[in-house]
């Protein structure tokens, strides 16, 4: 199971909204589904208190219950209640437009739009390009920013303070990772990123799959989302490290005009 960000703190972190809340986003996982031990284990609640919030939960339909295994998995009323999120905000769906313009162009893509949940990269939106081979990840798949392409793009634009508050977690995402450099490298790669204006990922976080990504900038400056296209790293594709950034980039600004209009 993914590490989850820890909750807020607050006056009402303990209250019976609170705790649904925290056995809710629980799946917001790679898992499809959970047993009520794996809950246990990540839910610091009471397994009794936990069990009696499944059972709303699954009576309410945001949870359901596998008749025969037990498990427990996202139910109907959440994932209305995710689109909701997405119908009202233009600038993701303009976004995944953008996306789908970029990808039809080429074999074997597949493009993406996210956001930034504060140290981890959260898919809004999945695009498939032509051909017969592409890599997917779903949308509402967390993966942690200091480690992707999507989320550096995201990082290099935030605030200063809110980058500082979120460094410790960020150096301990890629501590281990091969090739990882020096948590204070971090601050000189997302200064590149700024420069450069997209960010390159060859291979270091998925192996044989390349990412080109680019932050869209919200109307204070700060990061609203990203898009990105993902590949195979092959010969086939190589092109596509020169062709991207500036079809990207196309995108973005574009996108730019609409920002101040456009609300999350």
């Amino acid at each position: 199971m993914s590490t989850l960000p820890p909750p807020d703190g607050g006056a009402a972190k303990n209250s019976t909204v609170d705790r649904a809340l925290q056995v809710l986003e629980a799946f917001l996982t790679d898992d499809e589904s959970l047993a009520l031990a794996d809950l246990t284990r990540v839910v610091p609640l009471d397994a009794s208190v936990i069990h009696r919030i499944l059972a709303t939960l699954v009576r309410r339909q945001f949870l359901r219950q596998d008749p025969v295994t037990k498990r427990y998995g996202v139910g109907l009323r959440t994932w209305e209640i995710g689109q909701r999120y997405l119908a009202a905000s233009p600038l993701a769906e303009l976004a995944q437009e953008a996306v789908d313009a970029v990808v039809r162009r080429h074999s074997y893509t597949t493009g993406y739009v996210a956001t930034l949940d504060g140290d981890q990269m959260v898919v809004l939106a999945t695009v498939r390009g032509p051909g017969p081979v592409n890599i997917v990840i779903d949308p509402g798949t967390r993966m942690p920013a200091a480690l992707t392409a999507t989320g550096r793009a995201m990082l290099a634009y935030l605030p200063a303070e809110r980058l500082q508050r979120l460094r410790a977690r960020l150096a301990a995402q890629r501590e281990g990772r091969p090739g990882s450099r020096r948590p204070e490298d971090l601050t000189a790669e997302l200064r590149e990123i700024r420069e450069r204006g997209y960010v390159e990922n060859r291979g270091e976080y998925f192996p044989g799959i390349g990412t080109v990504a680019m932050c869209v900038r919200g109307s204070d400056a700060g990061p609203a989302m990203a898009i990105s296209v993902d590949f195979p790293i092959a010969i086939e594709t190589e092109h596509l490290w020169g062709d991207l950034p500036d079809q990207l980039r196309e995108a973005v600004v574009a996108l730019g005009r609409v920002v101040p209009a456009a609300s999350l």
